[in-house]
């Protein structure tokens, strides 16, 4: 139909479409910020619901500026798709949701997030899942629960969130490749790094953390093989949390600083460990750059980084840690991490509410435990912080 004799309400809702020509390109990614897609040709568009060519129909089945951020990510963790969500916790629940069915066991870990816990205690259980918590250090334990017939999955993180600890990611590997047992790897705390170490079956992070890196954007990734990912895409297309095209496009750009921004946050993370280290006040800080970690040659042998996250603890077991934490100029109390600003979280509250004692003094969290996630900002600004929040414990 020829526009010139359409009526102004349908050219509004009608708008030609203007491509770049084969030799021009633009530089930042375009959003493609449209829930549909058309096709001129019925069989064309059969074709794309076959998978038999490329093409997008609806942004729930697939969305070019998503698809150019699942792209990028699989590239740079050495998978061969991935599968992007609304949220971390969205990559987490679609993936043990369409990988688990009632009767299945999944083996998962006291020290790892708390949400991922939660989950498959209140959602997982209901539907008939068995479920086995375990500590990252009970080798035997893990060896036990992953040679039972009926566990199907383990989830795991690199780094745990709040100790900063690493599991032996090769032996719980090869202990579920053993057993034909899927290993699911929360890998939001090390960021972007390819580990020198056995390949997981799923890889996942939260995108809202390090890859966004501003704070103004949520997301999640599902990294896998295509196999894998054929099984998976169908649920999460169900489940419908999809993750925005503008959304991926905000990520998309905070990729371009993250390896900047990174390097940043772990140079600041070491000189702020190495300072809180030596202060009277404080009786025990958990970095794996610090040489008293417990696996500093771990993490320097596996690691890239040894990150930007850090928990210590003070020497006075009584000092009510929440008249401190809330009184920080630049440390502002918050959730999430891996952004440009630092935070600071007292474990306790944020983390091990939904552990027994026990299971507390085995994740090495106490009343006085206190969480940092460390930004871009100047460290000799951040130490001055700290120092002012320390003169306050007594």
């Amino acid at each position: 139909m020829d526009q010139n004799t359409m009526a102004p309400e349908t050219i509004c809702n009608h708008l030609e479409t203007r491509l770049l020509p084969p030799d021009n390109y633009a530089l930042a990614t375009p959003i493609y910020q449209s829930v549909k897609f058309a096709v001129k040709d019925f069989d064309e568009l059969k074709r794309i619901f076959r998978n038999e060519r490329t093409g997008y129909f609806y942004s729930r089945h697939g969305n070019p500026t998503v698809a150019q951020l699942e792209n990028l990510l699989a590239q740079l963790q050495g998978q061969e798709t991935g599968l992007a969500t609304s949220t971390g916790i969205a990559a987490i629940a679609g993936a043990l949701l369409s990988l688990l069915k009632s009767g299945d066991r999944l083996v998962y870990f006291i020290e790892s997030y708390r949400p991922s816990r939660v989950f498959a205690e209140k959602i997982l259980r209901k539907m008939g899942v068995q479920l086995t918590r375990l500590s990252i250090d009970d080798k035997a334990g893990i060896q036990a629960a992953l040679a039972l017939p009926d566990t199907k999955a383990v989830i795991f993180e690199s780094m745990t969130n709040p100790q900063v600890r690493a599991p032996d990611i090769d032996f719980i590997c090869a202990a579920a490749r053993k057993h034909n047992v899927l290993t699911v790897l929360d890998h939001t705390f090390a960021g972007f790094q390819k580990l020198k170490s056995e390949q997981c079956d799923v890889v996942i992070h939260s995108l809202t953390k390090f890859a966004s890196g501003h704070g103004d954007v949520m997301g999640g990734i599902i990294l896998t093989s295509q196999k894998l990912r054929q099984e998976l895409e169908e649920n999460m297309i169900l489940l419908g949390a999809t993750l925005d095209p503008h959304a991926a496009y905000l990520i998309l750009r905070g990729m371009k600083t993250f390896h900047l921004r990174r390097k940043a946050q772990c140079e600041n993370a070491l000189a702020l460990a190495q300072w809180l280290e030596k202060h009277p006040k404080v009786e025990h800080v958990s970095y794996p750059g610090l040489p008293s970690h417990p696996q500093h040659a771990y993490f320097s042998e596996l690691y890239h980084d040894f990150g930007s996250m850090l928990l210590f603890s003070l020497k006075n077991k009584k000092y009510p840690i929440e008249e401190m934490v809330a009184r920080g100029q630049l440390f502002k109390l918050a959730a999430s991490l891996g952004s440009t600003e630092s935070l600071i979280t007292p474990a306790l509250f944020f983390f091990a509410g939904d552990l027994s004692a026990e299971e507390r003094i085995q994740a090495g969290i106490d009343a006085t435990s206190i969480r940092l996630s460390i930004g871009i900002e100047n460290v000799a600004d951040l130490i001055r912080d700290l120092e002012q929040l320390l003169d306050r414990v007594n």
